[in-house]
């Protein structure tokens, strides 16, 4: 039977599991400095990634109990932002964060988080940092607005005019559409990643940093609100109280983030519990199966 559970990574290489989301195992550590910012199950095993120094760091496990980790060079320019999986790889989105002007974007390719491709350079000024994976398409969105799509990955093409009012903070994929959204509950949705329709947005402060499509709907929370939606068109959307950054979904329950280093507990996205807290900042959970 696949074994199912939650994973946290974050400061000083920090990474802890939990099978009910509310019990949460001894964290595991890294050296000081290292910090893993995303986190992603795929191919049997679950892959995080972040940096140290001048060079990106991946930790891999097949149990959630023993990782291993490899350290790749990033000259301190190609740093991974972006990660997550879709058509049987890990896909690695970056580009160099403090740079001004172009970001110099690049992506690069991992089937286990040991083995890696070279990066590759990618069309566009600005860095893409979160994607969805559907209906054999991915669909990025970014800095200034940007919006992108590929067929595999190493071939992106921009949405053209994009504006940097509607910058995207987070994507999805559920019922055959891609939903994405950002600040003051900006909404928008997607079927080919090139036409998006149905902007819509809330009110000034509802800040949506992240989406998940949970069962039948899709879930998109703020600091003060949580959005939801069966189709990416039609919306309500309810108070909530101590709502995370960043969330995910797995096994009916809603599991999220928030400073510094808690893990947040809710039935239905909108009544937060704080179930855990470590002395390090998490930075990314996930819920996926070996």
């Amino acid at each position: 039977m696949p074994k199912s559970i939650f994973v946290c990574v974050g400061q000083d290489g920090l990474r802890s599991v939990s099978e009910d989301g509310q019990t949460w195992s001894k964290p595991q550590m890294g050296k000081e400095g290292e910090t893993y910012r995303a986190v992603a199950f795929g191919n049997g095993r679950c892959v995080a990634v972040g940096s140290y120094g001048g060079g990106n760091i991946f930790a891999y496990t097949s149990d959630g109990e023993k990782w291993q980790t490899h350290f790749q060079d990033a000259k301190y320019i190609k740093y991974v932002r972006g990660f997550g999986f879709g058509k049987d790889q890990f896909v690695c989105l970056g580009g160099e964060p403090v740079s001004v002007g172009a970001a110099k974007p690049f992506v690069m390719f991992t089937k286990n988080g040991e083995t890696l491709t070279e990066p590759r350079d990618i069309v566009g000024k600005h860095m893409l940092r979160r994607f969805a994976y559907g209906n054999n398409l991915y669909v990025a969105v970014g800095d200034r607005g940007r919006r992108s799509y590929s067929k595999d990955a190493s071939e992106w093409v921009d949405v053209p005019e994009t504006k940097a009012i509607d910058t995207l903070i987070d994507v999805t994929y559920g019922q055959g559409v891609f939903v994405g959204v950002g600040l003051h509950g900006l909404r928008m949705l997607t079927v080919d990643g090139k036409t998006w329709s149905h902007r819509q947005v809330g009110e000034e402060g509802e800040h949506l940093n992240s989406i998940v499509f949970a069962k039948d709907r899709f879930v998109a929370v703020g600091p003060s609100v949580t959005y939801f939606s069966k189709d990416g068109k039609t919306w309500t959307s309810q108070a909530n109280k101590n709502a995370p950054t960043f969330f995910c979904y797995g096994n009916g329950k809603f599991l999220g983030i928030a400073w510094k280093g808690k893990i947040l507990f809710s039935d239905d996205a909108l009544t937060w519990k704080e179930v855990a807290k470590f002395d390090q900042h998490i930075e990314a959970i996930a819920w996926g199966a070996f």
